[in-house]
């Protein structure tokens, strides 16, 4: 199972540091992965192992960041989730979707989780600004789809039922999906946004 897969990774990682073998980048990714990969038991380990490798002085990279945030979002700790994700975009490591967000935000190539937490976090930034505006989200299948149409399914889902807002899947396109200037709005002056932003920020 995942969790035996998991106990390996991290067993392979406890014995490089028993023989004073200084863990890299390459190791760490795949002991963070394995333990996204093993369920909610070892989502604290990850977000430990993390942090040690921050400690190191070793910059977690795409592969890292992608499935702490997974590991969070898998465990519903949308906060964690969403803080590992900001700090991801402080250290440059979404930079074509930081540099699309203006006119079509493009989830091409991210997870479901990361998809998530980038749109919530670009949601919040539109509506504390108090700059609304129709929103198109191109989704195409994503990674970790299995030839699927997941985030076609999953991110507008999330939005739904977590953040409580309307979207629409936009006329000719199966790829892509938007939130309206009304939508946006609407649900950025109510209690729908207030309740959306504490469950994903504690604040």
């Amino acid at each position: 199972g995942g969790g035996d897969y998991t106990d390996t990774a991290l067993e392979f990682l406890s014995e490089m540091k028993e023989c004073s073998v200084a863990p890299n980048l390459i190791t760490y990714s795949a002991a963070i992965s394995a333990c996204e990969k093993g369920g909610g038991d070892y989502t604290d380990t990850a977000v430990a192992l993390l942090e040690e490798m921050k400690g190191r002085g070793i910059k977690p990279d795409f592969i890292a960041y992608g499935a702490i945030v997974e590991a969070c979002f898998d465990d519903r700790r949308y906060s964690e989730a969403l803080e590992k994700t900001r700090e991801a975009i402080d250290r440059g490591i979404y930079p074509n979707f930081v540099a699309s967000k203006l006119a079509k935000w493009d989830l091409h190539d991210l997870s479901e989780a990361t998809s998530c937490m980038l749109i919530a976090d670009s949601l919040i930034s539109i509506v504390d600004a108090s700059r609304f505006r129709k929103v198109t989200i191109i989704t195409g299948k994503g990674i970790h789809s299995d030839d699927a149409p997941v985030l076609q399914e999953k991110v507008p889902r999330f939005l739904r039922e977590v953040a409580g807002i309307k979207v629409s899947m936009q006329e000719g396109n199966a790829g892509a999906f938007i939130i309206t200037h009304k939508a946006l709005q609407k649900w950025g002056t109510s209690g729908k946004y207030k309740e959306f932003k504490n469950v994903v920020t504690n604040q």
